[in-house]
């Protein structure tokens, strides 16, 4: 399996706008080999979501792609900034510095 983790960032003037477009069910849908394992929300000056993606191996591309997709439906939102990045394990990462 593959795993991805977006984190977006916004300023709290614009939660409500965050929250309402989250909640009105207009972001584009997920595929179902998708899974969204968790979502986390930090407060500290500008708030931070944390979201963790599954993705079979066979369908990281096109999983890839319909995240960015998602979070494409936040464009236009003040303050709005997100990065999406693929995750290794630590059995998967250990390999790179010469311990696999």
């Amino acid at each position: 399996m593959a795993h991805f983790m977006a984190t977006l960032m916004y300023p709290t003037e614009s939660a409500q706008d965050i929250g309402k477009k989250f909640t009105s069910g207009a972001l584009p849908k997920l595929p179902d080999f998708v899974k969204q394992l968790y979502i986390f929300v930090a407060t500290a000056g500008d708030i931070k979501t944390y979201s963790l993606y599954e993705v079979p191996d066979d369908k990281k591309h096109e999983g890839f792609k319909a995240i960015n997709n998602r979070y494409a439906g936040y464009f236009g939102i003040k303050g709005f900034k997100y990065t999406l990045e693929p995750l290794l394990t630590s059995r998967e990462a250990l390999p790179m510095i010469g311990l696999g």
